[in-house]
């Protein structure tokens, strides 16, 4: 599934960037302990949370979703 993807990046850039839950939270609107729900099951991260990161961090959406080379992960 491609949320799961997206998770996985949005936490990756997280502890590259050393940036805390606490604020990762803030950013996405939620609390530091949905951030641990979203490790379990993503499935209701939002695209406004998603839009909402990609400004606050100046990433490129590009930079959330797979390479077209990589495998279809499910």
């Amino acid at each position: 599934m491609i949320i799961k993807i997206i998770w996985a990046r949005i936490r990756y850039y997280q502890m590259i960037s050393d940036m805390p839950d606490a604020v990762l939270a803030e950013y996405l609107g939620v609390t530091p302990r949905t951030l641990l729900n979203y490790d379990k099951d993503a499935s209701n991260l939002g695209l406004g949370q998603i839009a909402q990161y990609v400004y606050l961090t100046g990433r490129e959406l590009s930079d959330l979703f797979p390479a077209k080379d990589e495998d279809n992960a499910d």
